[in-house]
């Protein structure tokens, strides 16, 4: 039955309705609601809608009388400001016009300049759609400071290294802590952003508080990668939740976060420019200790197509990580299986390397992850694990995963992990490591080059076992095995 003209208005002003209650509650959907840029549509990533998500949820813990410490870290230019400090602080007090909010950032200009975006969002015509008579006080109100029309709730914005004293806040928002690699490098700016995050920025929160981090890293020793000691090491420390989102990933559709706006093309030139060091920071959210130079990555040889990989003995060779302690502590080991042959030429053998799998998950989801794994590798690829003191039962784990499907050869791992790295060094500086292209290549070059100063070494790990399985599975000279090791 076809609706009357008369009931087609009523129908409009419900759908109406119902998305202004959206947009209310969902802080995606706000955003899409107020956005006022005719000429550009706003684009959505999956990193927009994690971070809208994660917000979602520290607001319900919020309403639930329950604090939340968040960190999320994205690439720049990834809008990271436009979903933070220009639409939480109107979002959130539209929700609850009597709390206090507090904007950081790196510098006073910067953030002022969002807080006046924010703040000019408030008299806009669809944010009054949303939250009528919620309105910014402008006989007292600047862009460090804006309050209200006729309630408690106010929006705060300073440089992290301000004076915040006296201020409060229900939502402290910390935006973008770190401004150019300069400062990045220096241990004195560091420790000055540190003091100003628990000094200053830390003690401004309420007794029900949400705490929030949204910032593309550029030190292993910056606020979040002490904030990750903290974690570790003290137990009264704000426990965070931390969600890195990286550029480049074998787990999106299209091996890179956000094509919907950047071509792949922007992210490879993005790579080339930062260079490793770089790239592993700004683009994958992971830093690493700078100058490691154990393993040259300068002559690694980069493959297009498997084609151009010979036909030879393949493993993959796994390090799990296993225990509890490994997958919960604030920066977790990952479990990487890596797929590599080896194949002798000459003197120095060479290593090739058709892919990495690394995640970090909890056991079952691991498990069922190897699995998916081995069954895409295909049966002619060998598997092999490392068997290790303190991982005696990662051979039992990994053959209790592949049960009839695969047979499991341990590796017996005797040796420090520096020594056993080292006939990879001659390798690495003769060329002879074959890569085929992936989006796992930046967080594995990223490791080498790091090594051993690096926070995680399970891909070197990785390579010295297969190293090692071939070794002994293979006769050398005395001559080799003396030129390879160094001897």
């Amino acid at each position: 039955m076809r609706c009357k003209i008369s009931e087609q208005p009523n129908k409009l002003e419900s759908l109406a309705e119902l998305r202004r209650l959206k947009a209310q509650k969902n802080h995606l959907n706000f955003i899409k609601y107020v956005w006022e840029n005719p000429s550009e549509e706003y684009a959505i990533g999956m990193h927009t809608r994690i971070i809208c998500n994660a917000i979602d949820k520290a607001i319900e813990k919020y309403i639930r009388g329950e604090s939340c410490f968040l960190i999320i870290t994205v690439p720049f230019r990834h809008g990271k400001s436009e979903i933070l400090s220009r639409k939480l602080p109107p979002h959130f007090l539209g929700l609850f016009p009597d709390a206090q909010v507090i904007l950081c950032g790196h510098t006073a200009r910067f953030i002022e300049s969002v807080s006046r975006n924010a703040r000019d969002l408030v008299a806009t015509t669809k944010y009054q759609e949303l939250f009528p008579g919620i309105t910014v006080n402008h006989a007292s109100s600047s862009v460090q400071h804006w309050h209200i029309r006729g309630r408690l709730g106010s929006c705060y914005a300073g440089a992290l290294l301000g004076a915040i004293t006296g201020q409060g806040y229900a939502l402290g928002l910390l935006d973008d802590y770190c401004a150019n690699r300069e400062d990045a490098e220096s241990p004195n700016a560091r420790d000055k952003m540190w003091e100003g995050f628990t000094d200053n920025f830390m003690t401004r929160r309420g007794p029900v508080s949400i705490t929030i981090i949204l910032a593309t890293r550029w030190n292993t020793d910056d606020i979040i990668g002490r904030i990750e000691n903290e974690k570790n090491n003290n137990a009264d420390f704000p426990n965070f939740e931390i969600i890195n989102i990286p550029a480049f990933s074998d787990d999106y559709p299209e091996g890179i976060l956000f094509p919907e706006r950047f071509p792949r093309s922007w992210y490879e030139e993005q790579r080339a420019t930062l260079g490793s060091y770089g790239t592993a920071s700004l683009l994958q959210c992971a830093p690493v200790v700078k100058g490691g130079n154990f393993l040259s990555s300068e002559h690694i040889q980069v493959h297009k197509s498997i084609d151009e990989f010979p036909s030879i003995p393949y493993h993959r060779v796994w390090d799990l990580a296993h225990t509890a302690a490994e997958r919960s502590k604030a920066d977790p080991d990952y479990t990487s299986g890596t797929l590599m042959g080896i194949e002798k030429r000459g003197a120095i053998p060479h290593i090739w390397i058709k892919d990495v799998c690394r995640f970090r998950m909890d056991a079952p989801s691991r498990d069922a992850k190897i699995l998916e794994v081995t069954e895409k590798d295909g049966s002619y690829v060998k598997i092999a694990i490392e068997n290790t003191i303190d991982a005696k039962d990662a051979v039992g784990t990994l053959q209790k995963i592949l049960a009839g499907r695969r047979t499991v050869i341990p590796i017996e791992i005797t040796r420090d992990k520096i020594i056993r790295a080292y006939p990879l060094e001659a390798i690495f500086k003769a060329g002879n490591i074959h890569i085929l292209e992936g989006p796992w290549y930046y967080d594995w070059i990223a490791e080498i080059e790091s090594f051993p100063n690096g926070k995680h070494d399970d891909q070197i790990d990785n390579l010295s076992a297969g190293y090692q399985l071939y070794d002994e599975t293979t006769e050398f000279d005395d001559e080799i095995v003396n030129f390879l090791q160094g001897n």
